[in-house]
């Protein structure tokens, strides 16, 4: 009998059918559920994109001022002209009326957001719906997605049919200034200065008390300290920008005003060995080119000769020589305050102490200044109308303002505009062999520095903050507590001093003035050197994604 070595025949490759044809379920199941979870994931990155990008654009909104909030919503809500973001999903076929539109379901507003809470709403400082001052308060905006499906297409086969997906976004608003004197004022109103407001005088004084009313000033400290606030105010401003989110505020003070007052080529005080500083070409610590002031410098002519001189130089001569040389000697005391010497001075209503009140405070001029008496004590045979009239662009001789004056000035130096002038004379007096006579002089170019270039910003224009400051109190306040409403440029029209109202030398003045005051006229919108771009170069602001 023969055997079979191999056991049992026949042919076993059938026997695969069955195993192949039980595991389809399963693979045909895990193919489903990747394609599907794929279509999922898909739609899950679009909705999350679409909040963000709607997140972002709202709080590009945030600018606390009133009705910001409404702003908000419109850039991110369906059938509003205002929209700024509108995104698409390719992936959700559940349809759904919005079509292939992600919408936006629920908005919300945060003052604060603490970003190490990981639950939106705990983390979320909210401000309430008709909160008056919300707008003011609102630096965070929370999105969330409607909700929209994936439908499966193979997943079935297992069970499951249908997966809906929802996203939510956190964003804010960060602010910078840059380029700017690290000054804040208190703004009479949030739309400060308008075009009417220009020409007009503000008297800024420190802030007093609990809380800082308009015309209230103090420093911007970025968290160095006062030498680096000082060390800009020498400068032209801070070097670049720096967020106000974390910065807070110091009441103004007497060291401030003498940095201030070295662009009227007044050192003095803490800052006066600094015009060794200066810096023409970036004009750090230089004084401006008109710096005409109600300041005189004593000038002392000494000679050595046996009778009395008949003639002595002029204002401005060199000093040198010694007293026993035939030509004399010359020398000059430091500036001090004469009210002989015309300066460009306050509207006459801040003399007379009838300004309009805003807020509370008369800090606030009218634009009404004695262009009469200013122009007859420095430019003989002018007047504001011929004066206007060179100067165009619809000035006239009621509305001439001290910046277009100062202008003209500086455009007409080399016709002797800004040229020395003798206030007063003393007598002769002999001593010894010696005669000497002493003059009042005034001097309207820079004496103890050189001018800073043309090139740079105009030193006796200051671009400064305006700001909200109704929730501001004390010192140290942080950035919440007052709203950067615009920079804007005043033209420093006096150096910061102590003055009776009789050493104004304003018929009628019964108001003094005091050196830890600034005194400016409005220039208008801050703008740099060369013109255009000013909001960008001193003010940015940009949303940020919080999570």
């Amino acid at each position: 009998m023969r055997r079979r070595l191999f056991g049992h025949g026949g042919d076993n490759s059938a026997a695969v059918a069955p195993i192949v044809a039980l595991s389809m379920f399963a693979l045909i199941g895990a193919g489903g559920i990747a394609f599907d979870y794929a279509r999922f994931a898909t739609l899950d990155t679009e909705l999350q994109q679409a909040a963000d990008q709607a997140a972002l654009a709202a709080a590009t909104q945030l600018d606390r001022a009133d009705g910001a909030g409404q702003r908000a919503r419109d850039a991110i809500t369906s059938n509003s002209k205002d929209r700024l973001a509108e995104n698409l999903t390719r992936f959700a076929n559940d349809a759904s009326s919005d079509g292939s539109a992600v919408e936006i379901q629920t908005i919300k507003f945060c003052s604060e957001f603490d970003d190490a809470i990981q639950d939106n709403a705990a983390a979320c400082t909210a401000v309430a719906d008709g909160d008056a001052n919300g707008d003011n308060k609102t630096t965070f905006v929370i999105v969330t997605t409607k909700v929209r499906a994936a439908r499966y297409a193979l997943t079935p086969i297992v069970g499951a049919f249908a997966h809906d997906a929802v996203a939510t976004a956190v964003a804010g608003v960060e602010s910078s200034i840059c380029n700017v004197a690290p000054l804040l004022v208190c703004a009479p109103s949030d739309d400060f200065p308008t075009d009417a407001d220009i020409g007009k005088g503000i008297i800024m004084k420190t802030a007093g008390g609990s809380a800082w009313a308009p015309g209230n000033y103090g420093y911007l400290d970025f968290g160095n300290g006062n030498p680096a606030v000082l060390n800009a105010l020498l400068g032209n401003g801070l070097n670049g920008c720096q967020s106000t989110d974390d910065n807070s505020t110091e009441p103004g003070n007497k060291n401030a005003t003498d940095a201030i007052n070295t662009r009227m080529d007044v050192y003095a005080g803490q800052n006066k060995n600094d015009a060794s500083k200066c810096v023409p070409s970036t004009g750090f610590a230089c004084p401006a080119q008109d710096t005409r002031k109600d300041m005189t410098r004593l000038m002392t002519y000494t000679i050595r000769q046996a009778a009395q001189p008949t003639t002595s130089p002029a204002c401005g001569t060199p000093a040198g020589g010694r007293p026993q040389d035939p030509t004399g000697q010359v020398q000059y005391a430091d500036f001090a305050q004469n009210k002989d010497a015309r300066q460009f001075g306050r509207d006459t209503c801040h003399y007379t102490g009838t300004c309009p009140t805003a807020g509370g405070a008369q800090n606030f001029g009218d634009a009404n200044w004695d262009r009469a008496g200013y122009i007859a004590a420095n430019h003989p045979g002018e007047t504001a109308a011929t004066i206007a009239a060179a100067v165009g662009n619809g000035a006239t001789a009621s509305t001439l303002t001290r910046y277009q004056v100062y202008q003209w000035e500086i455009a007409n130096i080399a016709t002797g505009k800004l040229d020395p002038k003798l206030i007063s004379t003393g007598a002769w007096n002999k001593q010894g062999q010696n005669w000497s006579i002493t003059k009042q002089c005034a001097f309207n170019k820079p004496q103890f520095a050189t001018a800073a270039a043309t090139t740079v910003k105009d030193r006796r224009v200051l671009p400064i903050v305006a700001a909200n400051c109704d929730n501001l109190h004390g010192k140290g306040a942080a950035f919440e507590d007052y709203i950067i409403l615009r920079v804007f440029d005043i033209f420093l029209t006096e150096p910061s001093l102590q003055r009776s109202a009789a050493e104004t030398g304003i018929a009628g003045a019964t108001q003094s003035t005091d050196d830890k005051e600034i005194y400016g006229e409005v220039v208008g919108p801050a703008q740099p050197v060369g013109g255009s771009g000013g909001f960008q170069y001193y003010s940015r602001s940009r949303p940020y994604l919080v999570r």
